[in-house]
């Protein structure tokens, strides 16, 4: 808004002379000035229009400028409007009363001072823009208000109908992992007997082929666990508890060490910052993230694995190295999405789950996640939580 747009001031004075004259002496101002020569003349103006100040002459014949004022105070687009009485006479104390009391703000006698008259209504073109500043800053505010609620409005909406959508997503995937245990355990047990009663029979092919029946049949099962366990994370809210990551870590490594051959995996967990999170969805995150490591540094010899973590300003962050095959860092930000492979499965047995459970766990206490590495040369694989319990989400 432009500070110094035009202000309108209303001269009244039934003598023609005396405006020209009070003309002569605001016009260098540079306001929009505004003639009635009446008392009835100044409240059709006042009701047509805003100024900044009424220059009102007390002596009119049809009506005075104490009536005039009176009923200009008593229209409510008016009542604040300041007025200056101009008169003529000597002024009295029992005028001065009277005209204050009709809400006049100052009195000046004929002839006035063009010096002190322009400096009396400066003042007054400075409090009108600084109301219309003011006014025009509440109704931006207002309208941003309005359309800040709008749009929190419809996010809650949409928030709530994501929220809906993953939780039948959830209960889809559960009840599809569920209902494929069923007939996948009949295949099973069917292979079972086959091998039990025709075993002896077989050619060593079609034993094979049986093997390899149950082998993947196993792995089916294995799988379906995998989505039902990734599809449950979404249903209960986390329970917040002091975990002790040092433990959850080492006890992680502890379960997963049988999976390779004694000596051929160099462990280091660092001591590591107690945290406020769900321990049993945390001890989900140590499984994913170490067996992840153990997985893609099984081609090295040794493989290394370290855990690390630190306080780190409102967070704390943990991270995962190992001296693996790493991965494509441009491709990084897909890693943790449900069903995303780097490595084809010939290479790399899995089905993309384990991270994005990960970052599910760690969304779900309110942190993130992220991952850096370069092609043969290991990955690191962080994750950052809030220092303190974050409030449970609506």
């Amino acid at each position: 808004m432009d500070d110094r747009h035009t202000v309108s001031l209303l001269l009244v004075d039934d003598e023609p002379a005396n405006l020209i004259a009070l003309e002569a002496v605001l016009e260098p101002l540079g306001e929009r000035l505004v003639r009635a020569e009446s008392g009835h003349e100044a409240l059709k103006r006042v009701l047509d229009d805003d100024f900044a100040v009424i220059l009102l002459d007390v002596r009119m014949p049809d009506m005075s400028g104490i009536e005039t004022a009176t009923l200009i105070r008593s229209r409510r687009r008016s009542q604040t409007t300041p007025i200056i009485f101009l008169t003529g006479l000597e002024k009295s104390t029992e005028m001065m009363f009277e005209g204050y009391s009709a809400g006049a703000v100052d009195y000046l006698t004929k002839p006035v001072v063009p010096a002190i008259l322009r400096a009396k209504v400066e003042v007054f073109i400075e409090l009108e823009r600084a109301r219309s500043r003011l006014k025009d800053e509440v109704q931006e505010r207002e309208r941003a208000a309005a359309e800040l609620s709008a749009v929190n409005a419809l996010l809650a909406r949409r928030n709530e109908e994501l929220a809906l959508a993953n939780a039948e997503l959830d209960a889809f995937c559960a009840a599809v992992s569920h209902d494929l245990r069923a007939p996948l355990a009949h295949v099973e047990g069917f292979v079972e007997l086959l091998q039990a009663s025709a075993g002896g029979q077989l050619q060593p092919k079609e034993t094979g082929y049986l093997t390899a029946m149950r082998t993947e049949t196993v792995r089916m099962r294995e799988l379906i666990g995998d989505f039902l366990r990734f599809a449950r994370l979404g249903a209960a809210e986390p329970q917040f508890t002091r975990v002790d990551m040092t433990k959850l870590a080492r006890e992680t490594m502890d379960e997963l060490a049988g999976r390779r051959p004694e000596g051929s995996v160099r462990w280091q967990i660092d001591e590591l910052p107690p945290v406020e999170g769900d321990e049993r969805l945390l001890r989900q995150v140590w499984v994913n993230l170490l067996s992840n490591a153990l997985k893609y540094s099984q081609t090295r010899q040794p493989a290394r694995i370290h855990v690390e973590g630190a306080s780190q300003g409102d967070e704390l962050v943990y991270a995962v190295r190992d001296n693996g095959v790493g991965f494509d860092p441009q491709r990084a930000e897909r890693l943790f999405n449900a069903f995303f492979r780097m490595h084809s499965a010939s290479e790399f047995e899995g089905v993309g789950i384990g991270l994005a459970s990960v970052k599910r766990i760690v969304q779900r206490h309110r942190g993130r996640v992220w991952a850096q590495a370069k092609p043969g040369e290991g990955a690191t694989f962080h994750f950052a939580l809030p220092r303190s319990a974050p409030a449970p989400s609506s």
